[in-house]
């Protein structure tokens, strides 16, 4: 059963009805109150549990299952860390090594900003996802055109993420996150991202991927495991640092997808926290192959209150990686050409299509629209030459 919002896209609606026992719309999604009457009205009393894992409406649902009494995470602790000024705070002041950081209101505000923060630097939204209106600048004159930008794309963007003031839990102040963006000192070293399960009051660390493909709108397009060239003691400093980073947070019943840096000058450095569901793209199946850990069976036993699942023994061994195909241009989705080829590629496992015909495809991130699992490429070169082959395969045709 599932509720969704009346903007929700026609194609979407359509698409979801038929996977579905039951589906209503209502006004607000992000309403916990209407959320739970909802849900109460399509269960026909109270719900096993109330759930999402979009970024939009994963603090709603918390709070939804919260007031009908049911397990849920702690919503202010998803909140803390959807918003990304407060938990910077956070781990801060549970002594984490961080960027410096700063909030910027106005492009008049940027050499001010920039003053305190230092640059190079990065401006983002306040509660953000996926790299979405991500700007990376060098100078004062590149942050206020960044501050710009951002203040005209946010409106409307992310289906209307941004569009809500936000509430900070700790200070009860109301920020407009098309109006007011995060910046941060520039981090530097390699990427990596750490999968938690936080099960009575303890995080744990499942699986360290090394995102060794990153485009140049600093977005993930491949996620390795394990990581390439890293020695054991560094995955072990990246799993405590995203524990720590979960616990500073208050996270607890439910899954977090932690990105970091290996940061040559602070060392194992939390970029973001992604609390209330695991890694997108294929992280999920590609955890479950890798561990035994079924990222999807932990969240909905967590949510439910029951105990842990069963956990199986791995079913592929490593090197595995996660690909995804992004198009190059943007328009509403009317053919997929090459899947059948790609499909037949020597090194590919399993392929997941994240988009339908119909839908509109653009440059946001806000669908993955071709995924694929691939298996026994050991180095950093294989696996971007396999990424380039299957990209250069796939044709995502869309009309303007």
């Amino acid at each position: 059963m599932a509720v969704l919002g009346r903007a929700a896209a026609p194609d979407v609606v359509a698409r979801l009805r038929p996977q579905l026992e039951k589906l209503c719309q209502i006004d607000d999604p992000t309403d916990p109150q209407a959320l739970a009457d909802a849900a109460t009205a399509l269960c026909g009393g109270v719900p096993a549990a109330v759930l999402s894992v979009h970024d939009g409406t994963i603090v709603a649902a918390a709070a939804a299952a919260a007031l009908l009494g049911l397990p849920a995470a702690p919503p202010d602790a998803l909140a803390r860390a959807r918003h990304k000024y407060a938990a910077r705070r956070a781990l801060a002041a549970a002594g984490l090594a961080g960027p410096r950081f700063a909030l910027l209101d106005s492009a008049e505000a940027a050499a001010a900003v920039a003053e305190r923060v230092g640059l190079p630097a990065v401006v983002k939204p306040v509660n953000g996802s996926g790299s979405n209106l991500v700007r990376r600048v060098s100078d004062v004159a590149g942050l206020a055109t960044a501050y710009r930008e951002l203040a005209a794309a946010s409106p409307g963007a992310l289906g209307g993420m941004y569009d809500r003031k936000l509430v900070d839990p700790d200070t009860e102040t109301r920020l407009d996150p098309t109006r007011v963006f995060l910046v941060e000192s520039m981090l530097t070293g390699r990427e990596y991202s750490v999968e938690l399960v936080l099960r009575d009051g303890e995080p744990e660390p499942v699986l360290v991927l090394d995102k060794f493909l990153v485009d140049g709108d600093h977005f993930e397009c491949g996620f390795c495991w394990p990581p390439l060239d890293l020695t054991a003691d560094r995955v072990t400093a990246l799993a405590g640092t995203a524990a720590a980073a979960a616990r500073a947070l208050g996270l607890d019943r439910t899954l977090a997808h932690v990105e970091l840096y290996d940061d040559p000058r602070l060392g194992p450095t939390v970029v973001e926290v992604n609390a209330g569901r695991g890694g997108g793209q294929l992280i999920g199946p590609l955890t479950a192959v890798a561990t035994g850990v079924d990222p999807r069976a932990e969240l909905i036993a967590l949510a439910t209150g029951g105990p842990r699942p069963q956990r199986a023994a791995p079913t592929l061994p490593p090197p595995l990686a996660t690909l995804t195909v992004f198009g190059a241009e943007s328009g509403r989705l009317v053919a997929i050409e090459g899947l059948d080829e790609a499909r037949d590629h020597p090194d590919v496992i399993s392929t997941v299509v994240a988009t339908a015909i119909g839908e509109h495809l653009d440059h946001s991130y806000e669908t993955f629209p071709i995924n694929f699992l691939v298996a026994g490429l050991e180095t950093r070169a294989e696996l971007s030459q396999t990424y380039r082959e299957l990209a250069d395969t796939i044709h995502l045709v869309v009309e303007p």
